[in-house]
């Protein structure tokens, strides 16, 4: 693919001083030449570089990379990245879903000595970041600036433990975490105000071995450290003492580098593909993921997939995944398929071979190799396999879970995740029993409630019984009839404890990962807000299930009223939801529009809303306004396969 130079103005002012520092990720030395025409540089990838490869302090610092995740990449190593007046970073391309880069920089850092900041286009899809500073500046911050600001993650770190990586070769262990710290293969790890700046460090192991092929020692006590082998080709591994090079490897699913959520993840996924089906395997030397003739999208040898790549599959109905000799190596094969998984891009196989089916975990395994063609031919039964094999990856191979997973087998203590308070306020105690045992259903997610009597006495015989036996942390509260519906929400949301407030109704159907889902979908797109899609009701007058058509996997103005959490910082900062008697949903995400927080709208198929007679709901509309946004039309209650039949 041809590159397209910067423009005259900007390469002059990168090369006026002298030579020019350039971190590259996912880019040719060719590719370069090419980008900056007449710039004198010095170039080093991210993917094999050590700690301070660049000597001196250049005159301009340029970060390349080819798509958002591999800039994400170059975050992970930005304390490696030299000090700087000038700092440009350019990115290539990016799906057509991705934000354009709102770059903030910290307060506490280099924002002070800023000068200029210029953000623009760069060819047909990339782009391009330009900053001077009045003195020089870590480029490290611009390029954590960056990358965070091509999604909603207000904060670019990620939760404990505090990762290192000693040794190169690492940085896709740890993408986009500006608090990562890089060592030497044997340590220490680097001090911050006399403690280790790690808590836990993945180390190359094969970098650390001597001339007899021992495994030199980690030499900082403070700091646990994991040891990972780079991934064996398949003709290393078919040569002498490839099998104790694979037994060495250990390549269950810990052994395989993470899949970094923040950036390939469902975001973008079309739930009416025109295209086929495309094949994963070996053409010309490369993995690639071919469409008859057509390569859509050419793998590196280590099987990292971008959210490039990942956008170029959207439209086809799914890709089927060969295994023998179609990838590097067995690390490599699985980390695409998982890549491919999290980005909830629809995949079959034939049966998995035992050393892959180690690698991805039983979960992921027998997903894969569940569903037919024939399954993927029906756009319903297609996104529902979409949605399971985005839980299974994400769940076991997504950075948060990985480096949790690294943590607990180490030994490393870690605090508890994030927790949802679930506000439910009802007028009607018949529906106490029937919401809590909604709510009792769901896995995966911790979570407490605060159930908000509006008019009703906590001592009705319904409700007291519902309650005793819920068997979850739960809290009561009751509320004056004549008090506006928001207000009863605000004061069931004053008792909340949780990291998010998850809004709940008392007579829909929820199916039992529903807040697991939320939370999945919140920590890969980071909006303050994420929620259902308003697609399935329940037509109780005329027994009819209906689903509307919603695009779902994006950044929206709104979501399901009752289907949604938002953070507990983004729901205090607004003061919660208007006192008002109706409409309390859609204030609040106006509101939260308004003052620069985002909304992600996830799958609609873990949750059905009820409509019965006119008058029972805030959201008061006839039977006829349903039937006529129908997509499609089932007699009876038909809910996704995804809820589980919960009725």
């Amino acid at each position: 693919m041809p590159v397209t130079p910067v423009p005259a103005e900007v390469a002059a002012e990168l090369g006026r001083s002298g030579t020019v520092a350039v971190a590259t990720a996912g880019v040719e030395r060719a590719e370069l030449d090419e980008l900056l025409p007449g710039v004198a540089y010095e170039a080093a990838d991210v993917d094999v570089m050590g700690p301070r490869p660049w000597g001196g302090e250049p005159s301009a610092v340029a970060v390349v990379a080819r798509t958002p995740t591999d800039l994400r990449r170059a975050v992970a190593l930005g304390d490696a990245l030299p000090d700087a007046r000038v700092v440009a970073v350019i990115v290539l391309e990016s799906p057509q879903w991705c934000d354009a880069p709102g770059v903030r920089l910290s307060p506490g850092l280099g924002r002070r000595f800023l000068r200029d900041l210029a953000v623009s286009r760069h060819g047909r899809s990339g782009w391009r970041v330009g900053t001077r500073f009045t003195r020089p500046c870590p480029a490290g911050e611009v390029t954590a600036a960056v990358a965070r600001g091509f999604g909603a993650h207000q904060l670019g770190g990620y939760a404990l433990p505090a990762a290192g990586l000693a040794g190169s070769g690492l940085a896709a262990w740890r993408p986009g975490d500006p608090g990562a710290r890089f060592s030497d293969v044997h340590g220490p790890a680097p001090d911050r105000a006399d403690v280790p700046a790690a808590d836990l460090a993945v180390r190359a192991a094969d970098a650390a071995r001597d001339a007899t092929g021992k495994t030199g020692e980690w030499t900082d006590e403070r700091v646990t450290v994991v040891d990972r082998v780079a991934d064996p080709s398949w003709a290393r591994l078919a040569g002498p003492g490839g099998y104790d090079l694979l037994r060495d490897a250990t390549i269950d699913p810990d052994a395989v580098p993470p899949v970094d959520e923040r950036s390939v993840n469902p975001r973008g996924f079309v739930k009416t593909p025109e295209r086929g089906y495309g094949v994963l395997g070996r053409h010309d030397g490369a993995t690639v993921i071919r469409l008859e003739d057509d390569v859509l999208v050419r793998l590196p040898g280590s099987g990292a997939v971008s959210d490039a790549d990942i956008g170029r599959l959207r439209r086809l109905r799914g890709v089927r995944v060969t295994w023998h000799h179609a990838h590097d190596g067995p690390v490599a094969a699985a980390h695409t398929v998982a890549s491919l998984a999290a980005a909830g891009v629809p995949m079959l196989c034939d049966p998995v071979p035992a050393w892959a089916a180690t690698a991805l975990g039983p979960a992921l395994t027998t997903l894969l190799t569940g569903v037919t063609e024939e399954d993927l031919a029906d756009d319903l039964r297609r996104e529902e396999h979409s949605v399971r094999l985005r839980r299974a990856a994400l769940r076991t191979h997504g950075t948060t879970a990985r480096w949790r997973s690294l943590a607990a087998r180490s030994g490393v203590p870690l605090p508890n995740g994030p927790t949802i308070s679930v506000v439910m306020c009802t007028r009607r105690a018949a529906m106490v029993p029937f919401a809590l045992g909604q709510i009792a259903r769901q896995r995966g997610a911790a979570f407490e409630v605060i159930l908000g009597l509006h008019g009703v006495s906590a001592a009705a015989p319904e409700v007291r019984d519902a309650v005793a036996a819920f068997g979850h942390p739960i809290t009561v509260m009751e509320a004056d009839q004549a008090a506006p519906f928001g207000a009863v929400l605000n004061q069931a949301a004053g008792r909340a404890s949780g990291s998010f407030i998850g809004k709940w109704d008392d007579d829909d159907w929820y199916g039992p990962d529903h807040l697991a889902d939320l939370l999945l979908a919140q920590a890969c797109s980071g909006a303050e807000l994420t929620g259902a899609a308003s697609e399935f009701f329940y037509l109780r007058q005329i027994d009819v299930t209906i689903r509307r058509h919603w695009t779902s996997e994006t950044m929206s103005d709104h979501v399901a009223g009752g289907a949604f959490i938002v953070s507990r910082e983004a729901f205090e900062a607004l003061g919660g939801f208007r006192p008002v008697p109706r409409a309390v949903d859609v204030q609040f995400f106006e509101a939260l529009l308004r003052a620069g927080g985002a909304i992600y709208r996830t799958h609609g198929l873990g949750f059905m809303a009820r409509r019965a007679a006119r008058g029972r709901h805030t959201w008061q509309e006839p039977i006829g306004y349903f039937l006529a946004r129908a997509k499609d039309q089932w007699p009876g209650f038909r809910p996704s396969a995804l809820m589980e039949a919960g009725t």
